[in-house]
């Protein structure tokens, strides 16, 4: 039974090394229908950075090339791969606001927001794919909280 499970073991961190290990990777983000017409469906670059892997661990930065409020800024990047599904949330160091014209700001006295990202790899495209979503809270109250949730989809080349 040992063997089987060391086996198993190794098959699993070959598989995952395989899809995802210390590098590079080029991957792009689409708005969903919350950021309205003129921004939704939008697509944009970024690049993630894993910078260190283990166990099907992972962390790293990621920068956003293109999109709203892009300017360079390095976001920090933790998740996990096991089997296809891979799971991360990417923290910005500040929080952005958006104004009545689409346009954003750096709003100083909030937090960085967290964006989460869920998906798959698909070995006949030789990426991973998923969902993204912002979760912000508006209001909290002892009987209540109201949240904004804005969400799209994303796909990354695995090599």
């Amino acid at each position: 039974m040992v063997s089987i499970n060391f086996a198993q073991s190794f098959y699993e961190s070959v598989c995952m090394a395989h899809l995802l290990s210390v590098g590079q990777y080029q991957g792009f983000f689409q708005y969903g229908p919350e950021y309205g017409g003129i921004v939704a469906g939008k697509e944009a670059e970024f690049r993630l950075f894993v910078e260190l892997f283990s166990e099907g661990q992972f962390e790293g930065r990621i920068i956003d090339w293109e999109g709203m409020g892009a300017d360079g800024e390095i976001a920090i990047v933790k998740g996990f791969i096991k089997d296809t599904f891979i799971s991360f949330t990417k923290q910005y160091p500040t929080n952005l606001g958006i104004d009545e014209w689409g346009n954003t700001f750096k709003t100083d006295d909030l937090e960085g927001y967290i964006v989460y990202y869920e998906g798959q790899f698909n070995p006949q495209k030789d990426c991973f794919s998923g969902k993204w979503e912002i979760v912000s809270v508006l209001e909290d109250q002892p009987d209540f909280t109201v949240e904004d949730v804005a969400t799209g989809t994303w796909r990354m080349n695995s090599s």
